[in-house]
């Protein structure tokens, strides 16, 4: 994957530019290259998503530029130099019988910006034979029938109160039809019907339609002054169903009918289910249309959501206008306090209401519709318990976390589960104060549950409980989870299809389990090799975890090597062996498969090569780049990374990623910015695209000569700082044996709670010149009461369990709290510290900095505070996102290389000063 372009005309003004840094060891040999400016970064290119068509014969992959600019590579795979480039499009979608991709097609960012109202995507087509592409016209959204004969596409409402004219186009003979006024459009699974929705201005103009696109064919299957919602096929069947709305004259809110055709072919007459649930006024709840709609047990079963009916209260009407502004006169009172009411008993604080007060609204009991009885049972007891439907609709699992709700509130996830009855609605326990929740399939009667740092399996018929894999804990320890509290497992990789087993994982291996009598068999000898293996889900709507796999043998692997980072990917060959197909020192990822054909296209890149994506056959012999990013780097000096080793003082075997400055020479010492958030040694190979909006950039520090260290930390529970410093130090002392970096001149940055730890460390140790501190936890007592806003999480839990890992209040462990505060050592500081944070910061409370700023200050300490106006967590304002990267590099600039100091930071910068900066 070597890259070989030509010097760059404007090279030798940056080799200039490299001479200029300071730090030692920059000589001859770097100046045949140039380092990157600010300038030279916006044509850089970061991969996106990419896929296959179903015959494999054509690969696309999107592009994007740091200046915003966004293409569709669209290559011809037996034809390696036939490429279409597909300009500001996006959403590449390939017909299912490979002839054809449909994409929107955009507008430049200039013009996007010069634009006085939003200007709407356009319809994109390619003919893949040929390669001819054509722009249609504007769209919302589309979709290819199953076999790829028909697109339809939907334009843009001129209103919210109205539908889109929907286009159902042949893409080979050019053949059109119009269907007006399309709320939306849903196509037929494995059939060549296409059901929408009509929505009109007027009302009278509403309903459901159907249209076969063969026949040239337009039927109305229901109509009525209405809204018509949640357009549902049952997967391989002539089924479909539809909410219908209802209005009741003294409910809040509207309710829905539930039309189901058994065959909306044929036509007929639907089976409803009217929304009014219950008769007259023993009638509890209302069909909302949060929930859709979904099929089970062959049909004979839909599932809704049900909420319970919210009745307005007296006056609310237009008809008691009047009536309520006579009352209102007459009433000397004030008016209602706007005050909120929190209380100690909630079990969620008012702010969490506030802020998911919409989606609280959605919420709805799940409930099953039996067509044939025409009998609705309600399966939840409770708005906040999710049900989740298995076995193709037989039973339902359903948490219940009321007899944990303390505990809840401060970060358990503590249920008992329980196991209801579709039929009838009756519940049986599955499990009691489960940890974990259980693992289940639509499809499967069986339910997987870890406890007691074992798996076992549910039968969900008889609820009988097995063990599997007697003896074995699958739990993850400390090092590699270190959290307070229960210990999680590694997690599952999915059911086995046809089979009763499953497969689950530990740290290095897959395990296939037999689901009845317990027996394990190690599919593969990851632990031996010090390797990790886990499943490939190659189906795009597959499930991350819980999938069925059609069978062990031949199924798809990621592997990774633990300590070296090399990955790569193999087949299951049976008996405990494993077919590599690629494994490479290369971070390598993102595997598609072509859905008809056997050829495979993955990601790989690293640190110092630009991402590829790979095409090859299915016995991986022959791996092609088909698209390269960023072919013109080797017109510039790069660095490279690798990996340093250490043990701390807690006795935990860690690796941290040392970046090396673009144009190294041996023999320098450099100066080095050490950046920690957590783990960060996996990213050894993790391609860094450089860009002034991305403020902590590590390829921009490289090419500003400095050495980055990454390192990892692991926790001990309710010690964060002092395990941060202990695994930094070694990390340190790592770096500083290659022998390559100047141990006088290395700094220290992070950002939330990699800021909290550049706040702590330069507390407990002097060994960092400068630091630059963003959005930081300054005080563990304080810090624990605070809320997050975007949210409305309170920190109570998060700091136990969480992130904090300080496993209990303070008042149980005052010691250990002011032990891991940066505020108790703040007459400790001796490091020059940056401080960044937003005013309305909605994570960690703007006032952690200000606090920290006058603690410091007090003590006579340096430290400066960015205070950027509006700004939430993480900076989003392109001018305040590029002044925060300048600043940092101006401040390591002046600290570790001894550049001038900016006046901002000998000087500070007054109102005034500010004011006229900003042109007031």
């Amino acid at each position: 994957m070597a890259r070989r372009p030509g010097f760059g005309a404007r090279g030798w003004a940056a080799v200039l530019f490299l001479l200029a840094l300071g730090g030692a060891g920059v000589g001859p040999a770097s100046a045949q290259k140039p380092v990157l400016t600010p300038s030279d970064y916006a044509r850089w290119e970061r991969l996106g998503g990419f896929g296959l068509d179903p015959t494999g014969m054509w690969l696309v992959a999107a592009v994007s530029r740091v200046d915003e600019t966004r293409e569709l590579r669209l290559h011809a795979i037996d034809r390696a130099s036939e490429v279409l480039v597909l300009e500001h499009a996006s959403a590449p979608v390939f017909s299912p019988d490979g002839r054809w991709l449909a994409y929107r097609k955009g507008i430049s960012p200039e013009e996007r910006e010069a634009a006085e109202e939003p200007v709407a995507d356009r319809l994109g087509l390619v003919a893949l034979e040929g390669a001819r592409d054509s722009v249609l016209f504007d769209v919302s959204s589309f979709a290819f029938r199953d076999d790829g004969a028909w697109l339809a596409a939907r334009g843009v409402a001129p209103s919210d109160s109205v539908g889109a004219d929907v286009v159902v186009l042949n893409p080979a003979t050019g053949a059109r039809t119009l269907i007006g006024n399309v709320s939306e459009f849903s196509w037929q699974d494995e059939g060549g019907l296409l059901a929408a929705t009509l929505r009109t201005a007027w009302g009278s103009g509403n309903g459901v339609v159907l249209f076969d696109p063969d026949a040239g064919t337009l039927r109305t299957l229901d109509a009525r002054d209405a809204e018509y919602r949640a357009l549902t096929w049952r997967d391989g069947s002539d089924q479909l169903a539809v909410l219908r709305s209802v209005e009741s004259a003294g409910d809040e809110e509207e309710s829905h009918d539930v039309l189901v055709w058994g065959d909306a072919r044929s036509g007929g007459d639907p089976a409803v289910l009217e929304g009014a649930v219950g008769a007259g006024d023993a009638r509890a709840h209302r069909i909302t249309e949060h929930a859709g709609i979904t099929f089970g047990d062959e049909g004979r079963t839909v599932f809704v959501g049900v909420r319970p009916w919210e009745r307005r209260t007296e006056g609310d009407g237009a008809e008691d206008a009047d009536a309520g502004e006579e009352e209102a006169d007459a009433d000397d009172g004030p008016d209602p306090a706007d005050v909120q009411v929190w209380h100690w008993d909630d079990d969620e604080i008012i702010r969490a209401q506030e802020y998911r007060a919409d989606a609280i609204a959605r919420r709805t009991l799940a409930a099953a519709w039996r067509i044939a009885e025409d009998r609705l049972v309600i399966l939840a007891d409770d708005l906040q318990e999710p049900v989740t439907i298995v076995d193709g609709g037989r039973w339902g699992v359903v948490p219940d976390h009321d007899p944990y709700r303390f505990e809840r509130r401060f970060g358990s996830d503590r249920a008992d589960w329980y196991r209801v009855d579709v039929r009838t609605g009756e519940r049986e326990r599955i499990g009691q104060g489960l940890e974990f929740g259980l693992v289940t399939h639509e499809d499967r009667g069986w339910a997987l549950a870890y406890r007691d740092d074992r798996w076992w399996s549910v039968d969900l018929e008889s609820l009988a409980w097995q063990e599997l894999a007697a003896g074995r804990s699958f739990t993850r320890a400390l090092a590699d989870y270190d959290y307070p509290g229960p210990r999680p497992s590694w997690g599952a990789g999915g059911w086995v299809d046809r089979e009763d087993a499953a497969l689950v994982y530990d740290k290095h291996d897959v395990w296939r389990v037999d689901l009845r009598d317990g027996d394990a068999t190690r599919v593969t000898r990851g632990a031996e090799e010090g390797r990790q293996y886990r499943l490939v889900a190659l189906d795009p709507e597959a499930p991350r975890s819980g999938g069925l796999v059609e069978r062990v043998e031949g199924a798809v692997l990621s592997v990774r090597d633990l300590r070296s980072k090399e990955s790569g990917y193999a087949r299951v060959a049976g008996n405990g062996a494993v077919d590599e197909l690629v494994f490479e020192d290369a971070r390598v990822g993102g595997l598609v498969k072509a859905r008809d054909a056997e050829r495979f296209a993955f990601r790989r890149e690293r640190w110092d090569d630009p991402p590829d994506v790979v095409v090859t056959g299915s016995d991986f012999r022959d791996p092609r780049p088909m698209v390269e990013t960023n072919p013109f780097q080797d017109d510039y000096a790069w660095g490279r990374s690798e990996l340093l080793s250490y043990t701390t003082d807690a006795g935990h075997d860690l690796q941290a990623v040392l970046v090396y400055p673009a144009g190294f020479e041996e023999g320098g010492r450099y100066p080095l910015i050490l950046y920690q958030y957590e783990r960060l040694s996996d990213n050894l190979h993790a391609y860094s695209v450089p860009s002034e909006r991305s403020y902590y950039n590590q390829q921009a520090w490289s090419q500003a000569g400095y050495f980055v260290l990454m390192p990892d930390i692991v926790y001990e529970p309710g010690r964060p700082g002092p395990s941060a410093l202990d695994a930094v130090e070694h990390a340190l002392d790592a770096a500083v044996a290659t022998g390559h970096v100047d141990p006088a001149r290395m700094g220290l940055i992070g950002h939330s709670w990699g800021g909290y730890q550049a706040s702590y460390l330069p507390t407990r140790t002097d060994r960092f010149a400068a630091s630059v501190a963003g959005a930081a936890i300054t005080n563990f007592l304080s810090f624990m009461g605070a809320v997050h806003w975007n949210g409305g999480l309170p920190e109570t839990g998060h700091w136990e369990t969480g992130q904090a890992r300080m496993a209990v209040p303070y008042w149980e462990d005052l010691e250990g709290h002011l032990e891991s505060s940066p505020a108790s050592f703040v007459a400790d500081l001796d490091t020059p510290m940056l401080l960044m944070h937003g005013d309305r910061d909605g994570v960690v409370d703007f006032y952690q900095g200000l606090e920290f700023y006058n603690y410091a200050r007090r003590a006579g300490k340096e430290v400066v505070l960015l205070v950027y106006p509006g700004a939430d967590h993480g900076l989003s304002d392109e001018a305040q996102q590029v002044d925060y990267h300048r600043r940092i590099l101006e401040w390591f600039g002046h600290y570790l290389k001894g550049d001038g100091a900016a006046d901002w930071i000998t000087k500070g910068e007054s109102w005034v000063e500010r004011e006229r900066r900003l042109g007031g």
